[in-house]
């Protein structure tokens, strides 16, 4: 029997999807929506965001989606009315500002995540929580450096570089990914802590993608937001943004979206930290495959130095589970570029 057959929260119920607009906010949404859940999505800024009702109501009727203005979400009972009669609460909004100052960036991640866990164990019919974390709170992306990732890894290491060197300017050539990556280790790892602490009367999951690529939920109103923008960039012929950025994991944001949905539903998923990492990417790589496939177009030349060695003990673990709920897997790497192209080259 199939995980949708019997899942942890009944079809038909309510979830709350938190940072709704982006990138993976979106996707995680429609998953739900696919498979008879309804969804309540929160934004800052309801009508600069009404096209997702229109998106939703179009492809799945009137009444399955509905658009929640929370205008703070670190902010004290920030999600007091959001909350009300969900059985899972999928936390995704973060701080998406790239500030490279982490008092800009940290204690607002780390407060909103726990003030998303209080709020859904606080509502009686919340069975489910997911966090949404980051490959980046594990380990840092560094060329041709082996590590082993499993289950108990973390990126203390950025931690101590961003309290520490990165505390004050001048800064890194890589300082933002350092607090964004920090900031990530820091949230979910105060979210296990309050889960020890107060045992909460609830599942708790994580969710932890690399760098997202693939088919925004809708280009018109998206375009190519947060990393999937890098394609774009590639096929402008501009590099220079990525120049500091190594070799890394990647992540199909359909995939990512997927795997918050078993987070939620998956009634053998508890307390896990769900691994996204589906494979290495390189940009020469995705170059190349540009150049094959646009053969007329003229593309930058090779840039990136060095490949990503890092082993994921925990990708199979991961994979299997999209395959429980009837996905065949992770999302090639070369089919989440084409994905990718959408507004680009068709």
């Amino acid at each position: 029997m199939s995980p949708t057959d019997n899942p942890a929260i009944p079809k038909g119920a309510t979830v709350l999807v938190t940072g709704v607009n982006g990138l993976i906010g979106a996707q995680v949404a429609d998953k739900f929506l696919e498979i008879g859940y309804n969804v309540r999505g929160t934004v800052r800024d309801a009508k600069k965001n009404a096209w997702l009702n229109e998106v939703f109501d179009a492809k799945y009727g009137q009444d399955k989606f509905e658009l929640f203005c929370v205008p703070d979400m670190a902010a004290e009972g920030a999600f007091d009315e959001a909350k009300k009669g969900v059985c899972a609460f999928v936390h995704v909004a973060s701080i998406l500002t790239w500030d490279p100052n982490p008092d800009n960036v940290i204690p607002g991640v780390v407060a909103g995540a726990l003030i998303a866990a209080k709020a859904a164990a606080s509502e009686p019919s919340t069975r489910r929580f997911v966090f949404t974390s980051s490959s980046w709170a594990t380990v840092m992306p560094i060329a041709d450096t082996k590590v082993v990732i499993d289950e108990s890894t973390w990126d203390n290491d950025v931690v101590k570089e961003v309290e520490g060197a990165g505390k004050e300017p001048p800064y890194g050539p890589r300082q933002s990914q350092n607090v964004y990556g920090a900031s990530k280790t820091l949230a979910e790892q105060a979210v296990w802590k309050w889960v020890e602490e107060t045992k909460p009367n609830m599942v708790v999951n994580c969710v932890l993608p690399a760098a997202n690529f693939g088919k925004a939920l809708s280009f018109k109103h998206q375009g190519h937001p947060s990393t999937s923008y890098w394609v774009q960039l590639l096929w402008e012929g501009n590099t220079e943004p990525m120049k500091n950025d190594p070799p890394q994991q990647f992540t199909d944001v359909e995939d990512a979206g997927w795997l918050h949905v078993v987070g939620a539903i998956h009634p053998d998923v508890k307390s896990e930290r769900i691994f996204g990492s589906a494979g290495p990417f390189q940009f020469n790589d995705i170059l190349a495959w540009l150049r094959k496939w646009y053969p007329d177009r003229q593309f930058p030349e090779d840039f990136m130095k060095g490949r990503d060695l890092t082993e994921w003990k925990p990708r199979a673990r991961a994979e299997a589970l999209l395959k429980d709920i009837g996905r065949p897997g992770f999302t090639s790497l070369e089919q989440s570029i084409k994905n990718n192209l959408e507004g680009l080259a068709y």
